[in-house]
């Protein structure tokens, strides 16, 4: 497989990416698409939750917890990069512009956190949920992202050409390595995206997230261990001169207890003193420019 393993700027050995799903109430309650299409405007603001269980644990993440993680950010003089679904701009831009102003990337993350599996036979309905998020950030952020990442880790067999002819510069979807490389490197009849790989051991919510049964529950994991964890993965991922992206959510990295997991990570990254940390649309340009170069 062809990836990209350097070189990075400033002589690093790897690069480092922070990222953050701000899912909000979604991450709770899955979204139920209208048949008609995405609900924008007067039809997503009339759709109310039935309970408030998981509406209240949305919330906090975008009121008590997002800000956290900003302060953090810039205490750390690290810039990250947000994924957010359309609908979420619609309903709470100021929030969101507070990640805007302070040079943080944004990219999309579908409209109402649809799974995309249910558009695999289904293109233009898929090209719609993206037109959908992608108007609600030009609208109510004045800028178009240039990331996507779908909400439920996966991609149809036409969803790269949708982004492509849409403009995104990279996905951040699926698994195949740890460093970014073409998709039509590794899968059939792919277009030329870049993709930067994930795994669930890089995120925060198989670690913490709970839910009521029977649907799931996670066991609440010690953060020591969840560190040690992140830890090893990114000193050999670095190691090997590849990207070390973790994923966190706002509702559950935000807690106390976890914040300071990053807190940690952040030091052992200073102590390191290779690792260049950057959103993804900037390691994104510096490998599309090496790679125009080669």
């Amino acid at each position: 497989m062809n990836e990209f393993r350097g070189p990075w700027p400033d002589g690093a050995t790897g690069a480092m990416a922070l990222t953050f799903d701000c899912d909000v109430t979604y991450a709770y309650s899955p979204a139920r698409p209208d048949p008609a299409g995405p609900r924008t405007g007067e039809a997503l603001f009339a759709k109310s939750p039935k309970r408030l269980q998981g509406y209240s644990r949305g919330l906090y993440g975008l009121h008590t917890a997002l800000p956290r993680i900003l302060a953090f950010l810039k205490r750390r003089d690290v810039l990250a990069s947000f994924y957010i679904p359309g609908a979420n701009v619609e309903r709470w831009p100021d929030a969101f512009r507070a990640i805007v102003d302070q040079g943080h990337e944004v990219g999309a993350h579908g409209h109402e956190h649809e799974n995309v599996s249910m558009y695999r036979d289904d293109p233009e309905a898929e090209a719609a949920v993206l037109d959908a998020c992608l108007d609600a950030f030009g609208k109510h952020l004045g800028l178009r992202p240039t990331g996507y990442r779908s909400p439920a880790w996966d991609m149809n067999l036409h969803s790269a050409r949708l982004l492509q002819e849409r403009g995104f510069a990279y996905d951040f979807s699926l698994f195949a390595g740890e460093a970014p490389h073409l998709l039509s490197d590794i899968y059939p009849d792919q277009p030329d995206l870049l993709e930067f790989p994930i795994d669930w051991c890089l995120d925060d919510a198989p670690y913490f997230m709970w839910f009521m049964p029977p649907h799931l529950m996670a066991q609440f994991h010690g953060p020591d261990e969840v560190f040690e964890i992140w830890k090893a993965e990114l000193d050999g991922i670095v190691g090997e001169g590849g990207v070390f992206t973790l994923t966190c959510h706002p509702s559950v990295i935000g807690r106390h207890h976890r914040m300071n997991i990053l807190e940690r990570l952040m030091d052992h990254v200073e102590a390191r003193g290779d690792v260049w940390v950057a959103p993804l649309a900037d390691i994104a340009g510096h490998v599309m420019r090496r790679q125009a170069a080669a």
